[in-house]
């Protein structure tokens, strides 16, 4: 009667085998904690976000002096005013006087006049016409004078408003050259932020290179002492003798089981004719095997 065929039992037990020979932890690559160096972030801001910011830095002198520059004028404007004024007063106080000099000179023709009586009337007439003649003379040159001046001071008055727009003007242009100097130097400042930024960064990047190579490296490492350190304990000769009869022990208890379940012939067959029965006991452990089956 032929032997039953128990291949796939065999290599279920030698697999079986094999594990207990052998570590059954999994060795799985190590991953070191990640080193990771903080870059710089920086926007750079836009042309528009420099003016507004040149324009903001600078409002305060803008209005300061847009302030002086109208409240100025304004003074001029009511210092005119005031001269006007002024020259109005000494006109009709001039006028006002000649014309009391008139009257009282005329009063006293008039009173000469009565004195002397009638035939010398011919000479009041006269000395009347001679007063007013002067008086109409001096007065045509207090307005002369002073006609003059109040229009000169209405034309001064009306050229205040002028005044204040050039004076805006020229601010204008000096505000505007201190604007774009402004402009150009947080337009500057920006650039230099740009390249610092880029420079550090780059030269985080380059620690950051050599960290993570130093740490892949380091992985590498372990990992290949752990697959040699695994070689090792997968070798009974890297066990100590207590360690290696365990496992010869537990391999035994394994082929005992197996060959215990089969009939005497088939045991025997199987551990005289597969080797392994042989290869993975100690002979200690064999020939008491062998001496249970194989004989």
């Amino acid at each position: 009667m032929a032997n039953n065929d128990y291949t796939s039992q065999r290599e279920l037990l030698e697999k079986e085998i094999k594990e207990l020979e052998s570590l059954r932890t999994e060795i799985t690559k190590p991953e070191l904690p990640t080193v990771t160096l903080d870059e710089k972030e920086y926007t750079p801001p836009t042309d528009a976000q420099l003016k507004n910011a040149a324009e903001s830095e600078l409002a305060e002198y803008k209005t300061r002096n847009e302030q002086a520059i109208a409240a100025k004028n304004a003074a001029d404007a009511d210092a005119l005013a005031a001269q006007r004024k002024a020259a109005e007063k000494q006109l009709g106080e001039q006028i006002s006087a000649l014309d009391e000099a008139y009257r009282s000179a005329a009063q006293r023709v008039d009173n000469d006049v009565l004195k002397r009586g009638l035939a010398r009337s011919s000479i009041a007439v006269n000395s009347k016409e001679r007063l007013e003649g002067e008086y109409l003379g001096k007065a045509a040159n207090v307005r002369a004078e002073l006609g003059g001046k109040i229009a000169d001071l209405d034309g001064q008055i009306a050229a205040t408003g002028d005044k204040l727009k050039a004076a805006l003007n020229d601010f204008n242009l000096t505000y505007a050259a201190k604007l774009n100097d402004k402009l150009a130097s947080l337009k500057a400042e920006r650039e230099k932020k740009i390249d610092e930024v880029l420079e550090y960064n780059n030269k985080i990047k380059a620690e950051q290179a050599a960290l993570d190579a130093e740490r892949e490296k380091t992985e590498s490492k372990l990992y290949s002492d752990a697959i040699e350190q695994r070689k090792k304990a997968n070798s009974l000769d890297y066990l100590s003798d207590g360690e290696r009869d365990e496992v010869y022990k537990s391999v035994f208890n394994k082929l005992d089981a197996f060959l215990g379940s089969l009939s005497a012939k088939e045991a025997k067959h199987e551990i005289q004719s597969y080797s392994v029965y042989r290869d993975h006991l100690s002979n200690k452990y064999f020939y008491m095997l062998y001496d249970k089956y194989g004989r």
